[in-house]
């Protein structure tokens, strides 16, 4: 494996000789993902693919919520919802 190569351009390549193929395996699998493509503002509300609730969703998310906090080093906030910073965006569906 050859750590440092010298690139067309002269500058050193740091990336390893099998990094270009390893590159290229994962364009040729990401090319067979499901995509999906809306028009801005035209997504629909809810993906048709997740079959999950809204309490599963957040139950998912607290704990990764937690971690964030605790790895910040800071406590989780307390004040009230109503005085919570942000605001509401709706769109229309």
């Amino acid at each position: 494996m050859d750590f440092a190569e010298l690139n067309s351009s002269g500058k050193v390549n740091l990336m390893d000789s099998g990094a270009k193929d390893r590159a290229a395996m994962r364009r040729a699998n990401a090319a067979g993902w499901p995509l999906r493509v809306y028009a801005i503002a035209a997504e629909p509300l809810r993906d048709p693919l997740d079959r999950s609730t809204v309490d599963e969703r957040v139950a998912a998310v607290w704990p990764l919520t937690r971690e964030a906090w605790a790895v910040a080093g800071k406590e989780i906030p307390s004040y009230q919802r109503s005085s919570a910073p942000g605001s509401v965006q709706r769109r229309e569906p």
